[in-house]
């Protein structure tokens, strides 16, 4: 991804850390998922549950204050007079939309793992972002 040439380019990272904390998410639920089937302790597999739902909730967190970072970026360089061109702020705004749309996708993959939950569409009374 090119660097832009604006002060959006400080925030390409941010979005880095988005991207990734969506990747981590994922291949914590594979890994757990690999650890369960194998696992016919009752009290290890709720060990392991417990401690990679740890794991994902630091990731999404990580990746929760990064897309906040980028979104108050995004937000003071469109309400500057001296502001990014419009198809570099474009291209920001849909990189940042589709990595949480990403991001709240696995989330959903995830939080299925826990029957007592409703899901999240029941909760919004819709689908959400990432099944529109």
């Amino acid at each position: 991804m090119p660097v832009p040439s604006t002060r959006l380019g400080r925030r390409t990272s941010d979005l880095r850390v988005l991207q990734r904390a969506t990747a981590t998410i994922e291949e914590l639920n594979e890994m757990l998922d690999r650890q369960l089937a194998g696992e016919p302790s009752e009290s290890e597999r709720m060990r392991l549950l417990r401690a990679t739902t740890n794991q994902i909730t630091r990731a999404a967190n990580d990746g929760i204050q990064a897309y906040r970072r980028v979104v108050a970026a995004v937000k003071s360089e469109e309400a500057r007079s001296d502001a990014a061109d419009a198809a570099e702020l474009a291209r920001i705004q849909a990189a940042l939309e589709t990595a949480r749309t990403e991001l709240l996708r696995a989330l959903e993959v995830t939080s299925r793992r826990y029957p007592w939950t409703s899901s999240w569409e029941a909760a919004v009374g819709g689908p959400t972002s990432a099944e529109a």
